[in-house]
């Protein structure tokens, strides 16, 4: 063979490689794309199949979905601001805001970001309409399967694991966690405030029940923080994470969410009104907190389940 002949079929090899590598770049992008595509039909099909009489004939966008779901779930168009005190919803929305809680908390077991990114802010705002039901999961009964116990005002019937699952993928969005953990943090000041002197004094059990439950509906959803942060690759998204929580939730998420946290901040909230009512135990009996034993126990009994 000439040199020239394997001058041109060395240069026959390279454009046959080139050619199949452009072809399976090609056949990669086309596929990956379809499979996205896919994806994204399945979850927004899944999304109207939970909303009562399902999708327009006209068809819907998952965003469309969020905000028809947020309305089945609290009777309010989509974006009302929850007020403090849960209301009563009828059954029939109870039962929406229990479907979509199980079925999107299932999902989430297998995949984190299953709450599709264009409804977790509806999901959000749809669970604090039910507040006052979600304390009674995840910072008193937990398991909600005995007649006997109930939530208030609404008889929700779903247990903690369902909603750790749930609030995990709302909880992919920063922004969305933060709404959620901000208003909660709201009712336990607001719980704090409820206390008088003489439940700081005595340590009654009304300030005991009360520290119990700020600790561990606060601890609860710490947890679920810390899941976030511990589970996101570092990098652009980590910060993306922070200033999304930033703009909507208290405090500083990387303290309040580490490792060793230990819900100091809610220790403080109850020192505040302590302080303020003139009630101060000393440093020896309250571990320096000036803070009644029992309500020192309580609160750190409630939050160290979730640490």
């Amino acid at each position: 063979m000439t040199s020239k002949e394997g001058v041109l079929g060395r240069e026959v090899g390279i454009g046959v490689a080139a050619l199949l590598v452009a072809a399976v770049l090609a056949g990669w992008w086309f596929w990956s794309g379809a499979g996205g595509s896919a994806e994204r039909e399945e979850r927004n099909a899944f999304c109207w199949s939970l909303v009562p009489g399902g999708e327009p004939e006209e068809g819907g966008s998952t965003a469309e979905c969020g905000d028809a779901l947020e309305t089945a779930m609290t009777g309010r168009p989509a974006g009302t601001r929850p007020p403090e005190r849960t209301p009563e919803h009828g059954a029939e929305r109870v039962r929406v805001f229990e479907k979509v809680v199980k079925a999107y908390g299932d999902r989430v077991q297998d995949d984190p970001e299953a709450v599709p990114r264009e409804i977790r802010r509806n999901m959000a705002n749809a669970f604090n309409f039910y507040s006052s039901d979600i304390r009674y999961v995840i910072g008193l009964y937990g398991d909600l399967s005995s007649d006997m116990l109930v939530t208030e005002p609404n008889d929700v019937d779903i247990d903690r694991s369902m909603v750790e699952d749930f609030v995990r993928g709302v909880a992919e969005d920063g922004e969305s966690f933060g709404e959620i953990h901000r208003f909660h943090f709201d009712l336990a000041r607001g719980d704090v405030a409820e206390l008088g002197e003489e439940d700081f004094r005595k340590g009654t059990v009304g300030a005991e029940l009360a520290a119990l439950r700020v600790g561990e509906s606060m601890g609860f959803l710490d947890a679920i923080g810390a899941q976030v942060l511990e589970g996101g690759s570092g990098g652009r998204g980590r910060e993306d994470w922070l200033e999304g929580y930033g703009r909507t939730g208290r405090g500083k998420a990387e303290e309040i969410f580490s490792e060793d946290r230990d819900g100091g901040y809610l220790v403080n909230i109850f020192q505040e009104r302590s302080d303020a009512l003139g009630v101060r135990f000393p440093a020896s009996e309250s571990g320096g907190t000036g803070l009644h034993p029992k309500i020192l126990e309580k609160i750190t009994e409630g939050y160290a389940r979730w640490v």
